[in-house]
């Protein structure tokens, strides 16, 4: 059983982190917990142990369960999502396809995928929200790139970042496959959950 001592540390530790993954300040997040701005301090500072009136007022201001702010297990997170597992979300009758890989939970999503498109193949991305970013490296063959006017052709070995709030495209380039994996970056929380699926390319590659 943890001492009260343990109990102070570890829902301190866990108030200032959710917090901060939330984005709100110290005076936000006491207003939505009913509670003083010197009340959510002291308890991140671990200077005393909550009510359990707070706690709860606390957990529904962060929108997690009280077990969640109590926890003392200090240890990182770990989720391994095996190869069998990971899901395809979009494939082509040219044998294109993208697979997700994995991803995190809002307010801050991440998203991993690995992507293959044939060549003269093409998938057109829709405008995501403001502050999204999106980093691809090519693994193997060209890639065309598209977003907004702006265009670049990658080879092998490239990497490039861009703000993906504008339209854009990937094609496959060249005579043989292109593999590349992608990583998508989405701040904030805009209530999303992982997708469960893309949609095909709409305008047909000229």
């Amino acid at each position: 059983m943890q001492s009260p001592e343990d109990v102070a540390t570890a829902v301190g530790r866990n108030v200032r982190a959710l917090r901060q993954q939330r984005r709100m300040t110290i005076d936000a997040l006491a207003a939505a917990a009913g509670v003083s701005r010197g009340t959510v301090i002291q308890i991140e500072t671990a200077r005393g142990n909550p009510s359990i009136a707070t706690l709860v007022g606390l957990a529904a201001a962060l929108r997690v369960g009280v077990a969640s702010l109590v926890d003392g297990d200090a240890e990182p997170r770990l989720v391994v999502r095996r190869g069998a597992e990971a899901a395809t979300l979009w494939s082509s009758a040219s044998g294109s396809n993208a697979v997700f890989r994995i991803g995190t939970d809002p307010p801050d999503v991440v998203e991993l995928w690995d992507w293959t498109l044939q060549p003269g193949d093409a998938f057109d991305g829709e405008a995501h929200p403001m502050g999204t970013q999106e980093v691809l490296s090519v693994l193997s063959g060209r890639l065309g790139l598209r977003v907004g006017k702006t265009e670049e052709h990658l080879d092998t070995g490239d990497t490039v970042l861009f703000q993906a709030h504008a339209p854009h495209r990937y094609s496959g380039e060249g005579e043989v496959p292109v593999r590349f994996v992608m990583v998508v970056l989405q701040p904030g929380d805009a209530g999303l959950v992982p997708p469960t699926a893309i949609a095909e390319a709409e305008i047909p590659l000229s």
